[in-house]
């Protein structure tokens, strides 16, 4: 009896030991964790760190971002400063040595009457759809013809699938593949009828207002295609006036040097006489005779031709 207690403790002692064993690798493994965990605190600790040092170069960043563009700005300004001290200086020498004087602002009365007319063409248009909105009632109209062809299309197969049903044994191949078809297609054919219903009324409204407009524009097609000839023939006699100014290297008229410079750019020629020549039919469109500022004052209320002309010349103005 007793040498099956000694066995038996044996084992016992065998096992403590396994255990204590085990206990103690477990201890080195929870102080190599208990390191990696001193190791992660540290290197959050280092990735704040990190964090605030961006924050700061990039607060040091924006702050000489702001001040690269304030310079800039002055810059642009002292530029613009100089270059129409140097443009004045250039027109008081080439009229001291003879320089013929451009003639802009003298208005043929054939000039009035040209952007009267362009300007009635203008406004006739101006009362027809613009092309985005007529884009969008040709939208609905499409949108409203796909849903009847869509339920047109699944109203046929169900058609078809119910005949199929009503000819062919219920075992049949046949009937099964149109049991399947007909279970598709109704549920289809209803929403796509319930869509086309819904889409119905705004087509039909948009059909009207493009049928309105198309009839409008047969009716003022004459007075458009006036106004738009008139318009090409005023351009055409105002580029010409320009380009004689330049040819013969007549001094321009500060109003027109303080936006387009005294001459034409080597570059982009073409688009500074395009836009000198827009500039000169404001100019005789609106009466305009300041000697000072190209387009005179802003409309002080909208007036949707003048407004926008003169808001886009502005803009177009700027690049120069």
């Amino acid at each position: 009896m007793s040498d099956d207690y000694g066995h038996q403790v044996r084992r016992l002692e065998s096992r403590t030991g396994g255990m204590e064993h085990e206990l103690y690798s477990l201890r080195s493994k929870l102080g190599e964790v208990e390191d990696l965990d001193y190791e992660l605190r540290n290197i959050r600790g280092d990735i704040r760190s990190v964090e605030d040092d961006l924050g700061t170069v990039r607060n040091d960043l924006t702050e000489l971002d702001e001040d690269v563009r304030g310079d800039i700005r002055g810059t642009e300004r002292a530029l613009k400063r100089l270059t129409g001290r140097v443009q004045a200086l250039e027109a008081h020498l080439l009229a001291a040595g003879g320089t013929p004087l451009a003639d802009l602002d003298t208005i043929d009365p054939e000039w009035k009457k040209l952007a009267r007319a362009a300007g009635h063409g203008w406004n006739v248009r101006s009362g027809l759809l613009p092309g985005h909105q007529r884009e969008a009632h040709r939208l609905k109209i499409r949108e409203y013809e796909a849903a009847v062809e869509e339920r047109d299309e699944h109203r046929d197969k169900v058609v078809e699938a119910s005949g199929v049903l009503a000819s062919q044994p219920r075992t049949s191949r046949e009937f099964k593949q149109a049991a399947m078809d007909f279970g598709r297609s109704r549920p289809l054919a209803e929403i796509h009828d319930q869509r086309a219903k819904k889409l119905a009324g705004p087509a039909q409204t948009a059909q009207a207002a493009l049928a309105q407009d198309d009839f409008l524009l047969q009716a003022k097609a004459s007075l458009i295609e006036q106004g738009d000839k008139a318009e090409r023939e005023l351009n055409r006699l105002l580029r010409g006036r320009l380009a004689d100014a330049v040819r013969d290297r007549a001094l321009l008229p500060m109003w027109f040097v303080t936006v387009l410079g005294p001459v034409p750019p080597a570059h982009k020629t073409q688009e500074w006489m395009d836009l000198a020549t827009q500039v000169l039919a404001y100019r005789v469109t609106y009466e305009i005779t300041d000697q000072a500022v190209a387009l005179g004052p802003a409309p002080d209320t909208y007036v949707p031709r003048r407004t926008e002309w003169h808001r886009e010349l502005t803009k177009d103005l700027r690049r120069w």
